[in-house]
């Protein structure tokens, strides 16, 4: 009986050490069997009526499979319909875009599609001018001013709704513009080639598989209730050269505003050039040519604010936080708290706040609105901007007045102008616009809303493509429009004054357009960036929203450089002895209520503001976000295991039959041995 038992121990040992043997043996062979790449992919999002985006619920893979064209998509349709076969089509963008709805659904019906993986740059792309905006006929108006009106102007009407769908299987984005990204370029395209030239019958070949599984499901009440998902949102950032600005001060206020972010179908590859950055870098440029203006404006009868506002493409949920805390009465009472608030020496813990200043803006104070929206010049062959306005006998004057200072830049084409975009005698009103949030609170903003087209929004339009510019033409564009809206501002901030500095005092810095561009677009770590706070090895930056953290809300690296930039050129720096040194390295060699800003301790009236969409009420006393008006921005963002693609060899289906059968064989004839060596140790130690 001892000798059974040392046998039956010998044996799970020599299974122990046979498992882990395997185990070894399958880390080792790994990396030559399957390549890893990196991915950027299409997530889901929700909101209070349903979900989008993509999700897979268990892996998916599938052979390698090239498609370049509209007929190639029918042709595999065809002969591929009811394949056994899975397979992972590789396509350019512009067939994602066109006749998207038929295209994925036509894909679908095969029921052999495992995933996509669609190619931004490719030799295969057609003229850029066929391609669509991929966002719906008219974004975010149902959250807009006009949500209500039964006549609503559409300003995207080849929109191809893209972005908004819940699609059948996973999707992933490949823009080869860094070396990462090249380098996964390059490995798809050899295992598309290898395939092509086997005429995908040849085997082995190569295939890849997906993994993209999100946590969230249904809508955004849902997944927020079951801690499932986070809420889409980051921090806005206001700023105003008047650091004794108040609510009650009786002066009327000139409010400037531009989108910090953008949105596109792979979060991760979102640069929304034209959308957004191009309004964003007009803003920063008023304000530093502002900054240079020969009175103090803080000295002007008019109050001058600049907002960069973050989630816009979410609702409006940037700027509709803003005007919604500003126009709400604050009440704090430093109640328990479900977590710490995380901001040091918070004026308020409940609610948590880290600056009052907002309170310091007052709606019924803001006399005019302009707002840079896209001004690339894209639209426009960088020729002309449009001003639009919601009431046109309110606004006639301020628009007639910025086309006064339209001056041309030396260098620039002569054809650069402001033009009334009602001129056709057709009022469209405002296109989606942060603007439409200040409006929907006090209607008599005398607001004007300054872009590059005149009746639609352009095929770039939060699209994953939005990147493709001529730099050199944008920024002499947008030099040029700072330039006469700085004056323009200028002008209008010294109404009421005894004595008028003309505007040719005012100047725009073309050299500054084309730094933020550079940076902003392409090159994080650029050498600008890196006056205004550490920062390496970042290259192109994504520019979509992110999620927002209530139990410790830190700004993106944009808002932060925005903050930055605007406390710069709106702030004061020390240079009062008595107060200590005015360098720095970081905040702490500050006094209280100042920032280090390019190593200099500066004061200014530049704060941070929590961005996330209205339809949502964060309960500090539970810790829980909720849903309480659906009619407002709910998004959500689906927490995911880490999406992966791998790219492996893969035999015929044939071959993996035999491979099963030979499996089984030998499990049987191991389950025999085990048989028959069990009644041999039986036999030969004599046990019962």
């Amino acid at each position: 009986m001892r000798l059974y038992s040392i046998a039956i121990i010998l044996t799970l040992l020599g299974s122990w050490m046979t498992t882990s043997f395997a185990q070894d043996i399958a880390s080792s062979l790994y990396p030559y069997i399957y390549t890893d790449v990196s991915t950027w992919p299409c997530v889901r999002l929700l909101n209070a009526t349903g979900q989008i985006g993509c999700h897979v619920p268990n892996g998916a893979g599938g052979i390698l499979y090239q498609i370049e064209s509209q007929d190639e998509i029918n042709n595999f349709v065809s002969k591929h319909g009811g394949s056994k076969q899975n397979y992972a089509a590789v396509i350019p963008y512009n067939l994602l875009t066109k006749l998207v709805v038929a295209n994925i659904a036509a894909l679908d019906s095969t029921k052999c599609i495992s995933g996509l993986i669609v190619l931004l740059r490719a030799s295969s792309m057609v003229p850029e001018a066929s391609l669509s905006s991929p966002d719906t006929s008219c974004p975010n108006c149902r959250f807009g001013l006009y949500a209500n009106d039964p006549d609503q102007y559409v300003w995207n009407p080849q929109g191809q709704g893209l972005i908004e769908e819940n699609l059948p299987f996973p999707v992933f984005g490949l823009n080869p513009v860094d070396t990462v990204s090249k380098q996964v370029f390059n490995i798809v395209m050899r295992g598309v080639a290898f395939n092509l030239k086997k005429q995908y019958t040849d085997y082995p070949l190569q295939a890849i598989d997906f993994k993209l599984f999100m946590w969230a499901a249904i809508d955004s009440e849902t997944c927020l209730r079951r801690g499932w998902c986070q809420v889409v949102g980051g921090t806005s950032v206001f700023s105003s050269p008047s650091r004794q600005i108040a609510a009650d001060d009786g002066k009327k206020s000139i409010v400037l505003t531009a989108s910090l972010d953008s949105r596109s179908l792979f979060h991760d590859l979102t640069n929304g050039v034209a959308t957004s950055l191009s309004g964003l870098v007009a803003l920063l440029t008023v304000a530093e040519s502002l900054s240079r203006a020969p009175v103090s404006l803080e000295l002007l009868p008019k109050h001058i604010v600049y907002t960069g506002f973050t989630a816009e493409a979410w609702g409006f949920a940037g700027s509709q936080r803003f005007v919604q805390d500003i126009s709400a009465q604050f009440q704090c009472t430093n109640a328990t708290r479900a977590s710490v608030c995380p901001f040091l020496n918070a004026p308020c813990t409940f609610p948590c706040v880290r600056s009052m200043d907002f309170k310091r803006i007052n709606i019924d104070n803001i006399d005019s609105l302009i707002e840079f929206n896209s001004v690339s010049g894209l639209n426009s062959n960088y020729s002309s901007y449009w001003a639009h306005v919601d009431d046109v006998d309110l606004t006639q004057s301020f628009v007639a007045d910025l086309q006064k200072n339209n001056l041309t830049l030396p260098g620039q084409n002569s054809q650069n102008t402001i033009q009334a975009a009602n001129q056709d005698g057709n009022q469209r009103k405002l296109p989606p616009s942060s603007a439409m949030s200040f409006l929907q609170k006090n209607r008599n903003i005398k607001t004007v809303v300054l872009t590059d087209f005149q009746k639609e929004l352009g095929s770039y339009y939060n699209s994953d493509m939005d990147d493709k510019v001529d730099l050199d033409l944008m920024s002499q564009s947008i030099c040029g429009l700072a330039d006469a809206t700085a004056k323009t501002v200028f002008l209008k901030a010294q109404e009421g004054a005894s004595t008028i500095i003309p505007a040719e005092t005012i100047t725009a810095n073309c050299t500054l357009v084309s730094s933020l561009l550079d940076c902003l677009a392409s090159n994080f770590s650029c050498p600008m960036m890196k006056n205004y706070f550490n920062v390496s090895s970042v290259g192109r930056l994504s520019h979509y929203t992110s999620v927002f953290s209530f139990v410790n809300p830190q700004p993106q690296l944009l808002s932060r450089f925005v903050f930055t930039f605007l406390g710069d050129v709106t702030g004061t720096r020390r240079n009062n002895s008595d107060l200590g040194p005015s360098g720095c390295s970081t905040m702490q060699d500050c006094i209280s209520g100042e920032y280090c800003i390019r190593k200099q301790c500066v004061s200014t009236m530049t704060a941070y503001h929590d961005a996330y969409g209205t339809g949502l009420t964060y309960n500090e006393s539970t810790g829980k976000v909720s849903v309480t008006d659906p009619t407002k921005g709910t998004w959500t963002e689906s927490t995911w295991d880490t999406p992966t693609m791998r790219v492996f060899l893969v035999t015929s289906t044939k071959h993996q039959v035999i491979e099963l059968v030979v499996g089984v064989l030998w499990t049987l004839i191991s389950i025999a041995v085990v048989i028959f060596g069990r009644s041999f140790l039986k036999k030969t130690f004599k046990t019962d």
